[in-house]
Parts: structure tokens; C-alpha cells; sequence
């Protein structure tokens, strides 16, 4: 249970880190005017960086088997999308009530 929740959090955070922090910010925008779209992407999109943060995750939560690590960065791409779609709702409604 433990795994379960760490990889939740890890893969949804590292994907925001990713894509949002500023700690990336200036990596991030060297990706994006240097690399194939293919692999800038990578940095733009939460499916696809969750996806791959969701995969690494897994590898280090738990054990080496090709379908589970699979499955974790199926779930790390979802975990990332929905949690992006529900930060941005809500900030869209706290903007809306600012107004």
C-alpha cells in the first residue's frame, strides 16, 4: 500500500516538475528550441511525460516485469492528465470568483 501511494505522488509530481517548475523552466525551453518535436513534446504534454515518469516510478517501486511497468507508466500518464485537468478547473474557479 505504501508503493501504491509513494508512486501516485511521485509520478504525478515528477510530471508537474517536468512541465510546470521552474526548476526545469530554462532545460525546458532548450528542449523546445533544440530537440525533435517528437522529443519536446516530452516536456509539453502530461500524457507523455507522465507516461515515462510513470514508468520510472515503477521501476524503482517495484519489481522488473515488462507488463507491470508497463501498466505503471499507463497509470502515471493518467494520474498526470487528470490531476492537470483538475488543478487547472480549479484555478479556472478560484480566477472566476477573484473577479
Amino acid at each position: 500500500m505504501n508503493e501504491t501511494v509513494l508512486f501516485v505522488l511521485a509520478s504525478i509530481g515528477m510530471t508537474h516538475i517536468i512541465i510546470d517548475g521552474s526548476i526545469f523552466s530554462s532545460l525546458r525551453e532548450y528542449i523546445k528550441a533544440n530537440a525533435p518535436s517528437k522529443i519536446s513534446t516530452l516536456v509539453e504534454c502530461y500524457m507523455c511525460a507522465g507516461f515515462w515518469c510513470g514508468v520510472v516510478m515503477g521501476i524503482f517501486l517495484f519489481e522488473i516485469n515488462f507488463a507491470k511497468i508497463f501498466a505503471c507508466g499507463c497509470a502515471g500518464s493518467l494520474l498526470s492528465q487528470f490531476t492537470a485537468i483538475l488543478f487547472n478547473t480549479l484555478e479556472s474557479i478560484t480566477i472566476k470568483m477573484t473577479k
